[in-house]
């Protein structure tokens, strides 16, 4: 074999190996080019509900020195508090008083930090629709052993159904959004290729005890925005 013709398969496996290199990335630029044709919007839905019920949680709590009378202590207390709440009108279903916490109760000495006796303390948490008896009830609790109101929420017990409608308005919020878009770029909006949710509503304060008996008294329900937010990619029509 002379120079000439060693020279020219050289020449044509070199052709071969640079026609497969180009055959090999061409899919990848194409499948690239296709993952980089997108809108991506995010879509904002509202609803607004009127609270129509409240929920409170309650904490019952004794100090001493022996579990056992402790226990009995807290018992008579939620006994109490059961009863008036049922006697309100109270639901069995919508009192619930299963959170028992145990802690070991430390005080300062001249000798330093000692163990003193256990704190045992109960949590009662109710659920009601009678806005207009909320005072009385926390008023008639706190007189029979409640120790500390931890938590009162104006709530919706329609929220669930209102969320829905939310997310439905996100999703023809965020269609939009990329219809508005695609017009100004002078481009066509095609399927969605992903969607996803990325939040909804903030819980309502919590307001500590101290002050509770003095602000609920001008506490007002008005209205609960219950919100949507969703992220919407589509694809780009070429």
């Amino acid at each position: 074999m002379n120079w000439f013709t060693r020279t020219k398969k050289a020449l044509s496996r070199s052709s071969l190996l640079v026609s497969v290199g180009i055959a090999l990335s061409a899919p990848w630029l194409s499948v690239q080019a296709a993952q980089e044709a997108v809108i991506n919007v995010q879509g904002v839905g509202a609803v607004e509900v009127t609270p129509n019920a409240y929920s409170v949680t309650l904490v019952v709590e004794e100090e001493g020195d022996t579990v056992g009378k402790l226990n009995t202590q807290l018992d008579s207390d939620l006994r109490s508090v059961v009863k008036f709440l049922l006697n309100q009108g109270l639901e069995e279903k919508h009192i619930q008083s299963m959170q028992v916490r145990l802690q070991p109760r430390y005080v300062n000495t001249p000798q330093g930090r000692q163990q003193q006796g256990f704190t045992l303390s109960r949590d009662i948490s109710i659920t009601s629709t009678d806005l207009d008896s909320f005072d009385k009830v926390l008023d008639g609790v706190l007189k029979r052993g409640v120790d500390r109101i931890q938590q009162f929420n104006f709530i919706s017990l329609s929220e669930g159904s209102a969320y829905q409608q939310a997310l439905v308005a996100a999703v023809k919020d965020a269609k939009q959004r990329a219809q508005l878009l695609a017009k100004e770029l002078q481009i066509e909006v095609g399927e969605v290729v992903a969607i996803s949710e990325t939040g909804g509503n903030m819980p309502i304060p919590v307001m500590r005890a101290e002050a509770f008996s003095k602000d609920m008294s001008m506490s007002l329900p008005g209205q609960e925005r219950v919100e949507a937010r969703i992220n919407v990619s589509f694809k780009i029509v070429q």
